[in-house]
């Protein structure tokens, strides 16, 4: 028996997030990740600290491990589905209202 097949038996998956669930999202220069209220309050305290460590490591909402500088963590933001409805709402109007002000000959999206 391959002694490997039960230990990813045994793994479970992590849940991904559904859309009808609030999570937060910890944004970088390069790249954004979505962790749990707890993570991001032990994040927000960590930059806060006068003296805080270099790196920051935390497992985001997949399970991933990540580490990432906390100079470069830009800002933390809360995701919920009411948020997240107000900015395609306001995508779909601000595309509208662009749209609006094209002149007849500029090509149509």
């Amino acid at each position: 028996m391959n002694r490997l097949t039960s230990y990813f038996e045994e793994a479970e998956e992590p849940e991904e997030p559904t859309t009808a669930e609030s999570y937060y999202l910890v944004e970088t220069p390069q790249y954004w990740f979505a962790v749990s209220a707890e993570t991001a309050q032990w994040i927000e305290r960590q930059l806060g600290r006068w003296w805080g460590p270099r790196w920051l490591a935390f497992t985001d909402l997949w399970g991933a491990r990540r580490r990432v500088r906390r100079s470069d963590v830009d800002y933390i933001t809360e995701s919920t589905p009411t948020v997240r409805a107000a900015g395609r709402a306001f995508r779909r109007a601000r595309k509208l209202e662009e749209k609006a002000d094209r002149r007849p000959w500029e090509d149509d999206d």
